[in-house]
């Protein structure tokens, strides 16, 4: 029993340390680094060179074939974030450069102008990943010394397209770019053409770009583009039948080389 005075003791002393809280540690104060979003806002200037196939048909077989390097091809794109806490983008597109098909007595000697007018709408699918759909108005004016082949003709329509965008690292991103457009609605044509009754365009594209300063960055991509156009009553081959039909195909295989300025 002499040591119930000891253990009470030193049970005593100890009270006050258990009962004392651990010391905290000090608090780690979190700083969230920004992601920039992947879309590619801002204005895109770009070299397009490319690779021209036109092919016109009576309805009884190819009437002319063409495929030629068209080096003096640009782009201008500007697109932006309607508003910086919504998901809505709107983008302006122009592009266009030589048009000139072979020389086989039918051929072109010209240009091409086409602009895109869109609005749309982003979709976060994951972490940087975004699915972007645009609709719009598109319209394309070729003109040049035609006979056939590629002949003088404005067409405008409605385009819509849809784009998956990845942010691969936080200064790369890559895109997937798909888009279909109607254009029944001609303008200032040559009148040999005859009457315009459907005119389609499909065109896919690759793309990646890289951010090289906070202001500027890089993009590269790859485009196939195919425009068809039918007509009726065509007399631009020579042929005064009044039932002659033309159609008109042209696949556009380019490459983009171009700098964003970021805005």
């Amino acid at each position: 029993m002499r040591s119930t005075p000891a253990f009470l003791l030193a049970v005593a002393v100890a009270l006050p340390a258990l009962a004392e809280p651990d010391e905290v540690s000090p608090e780690v104060r979190e700083i969230p680094i920004e992601i920039p979003d992947p879309t590619p806002t801002g204005l895109l200037v770009a070299w397009k060179p490319a690779l021209l196939s036109v092919r016109l048909d009576t309805g009884k077989g190819s009437q002319f074939g063409s495929d030629k390097l068209q080096p003096l091809g640009f782009l201008a794109r500007y697109t932006l974030q309607l508003s910086p806490n919504r998901p809505y983008f709107g983008r302006i597109e122009v592009e266009g450069g030589r048009f000139e098909t072979e020389d086989q007595g039918i051929g072109s000697s010209g240009a091409d102008v086409t602009a895109r007018l869109l609005v749309g709408a982003a979709t976060r699918v994951t972490s940087g990943v975004l699915l972007v759909a645009n609709a719009g108005l598109l319209t394309r004016y070729q003109w040049g010394k035609a006979v056939g082949g590629a002949p003088t003709i404005g067409i405008w329509g409605v385009d819509s397209n849809i784009e998956l965008e990845v942010r691969l690292f936080p200064s790369i991103t890559l895109s997937f770019y798909v888009e279909g457009a109607i254009a029944p609605f001609p303008y200032l044509a040559q009148k040999n053409l005859g009457d315009l009754s459907d005119a389609d365009e499909v065109r896919g594209r690759v793309q990646v770009s890289v951010d090289v300063s906070q202001s500027v960055a890089i993009d590269i991509g790859y485009d196939f583009t195919r425009w068809h156009a039918s007509f009726v009553s065509s007399t631009i081959l020579g042929n005064a039948t009044p039932d002659q039909a033309l159609l008109i195909e042209s696949r556009e295989h380019a490459a983009t080389f171009g700098v964003r300025y970021k805005m």
